[in-house]
């Protein structure tokens, strides 16, 4: 359980970050658009989130296993982030952190 909040808080957060590099989103999140800068870095960051999320996947099992459940973890992880874009886009910071939290209790337990 601990690995599937683990992969699916690292996604989360590349799919945050991918939204905060679209202007809709942008407003949404910041209350304005950013820069062209920002919005690369942005970009770059949510990709690494997601490449991050598939690495740990594919380093705990078979490839074609885990690129599977990684693709299953990425469907929850999209739906997350569209329904809180929808329905709690004032609250987004918040989730943010909360993701974050989950992930990092995550990868502890993980360790362990």
């Amino acid at each position: 359980m601990s690995f599937f909040l683990l992969i699916w808080a690292v996604c989360t957060l590349g799919f945050i970050g991918l939204a905060s590099a679209m202007q809709k989103h942008q407003k949404q999140i910041f209350g304005q658009t950013l820069s062209i800068k920002h919005q690369k870095i942005a970009s770059i960051v949510g990709w690494g989130f997601l490449s991050l999320g598939l690495i740990l996947c594919m380093s705990k099992g078979q490839v074609s296993n885990m690129m599977s459940y990684w693709v299953g973890v990425l469907t929850f992880a999209a739906l997350f982030v569209a329904l809180c874009l929808t329905y709690f886009e004032s609250q987004i910071k918040k989730i943010i952190l909360g993701v974050s939290f989950i992930g990092f209790i995550s990868l502890i337990f993980s360790i362990i």
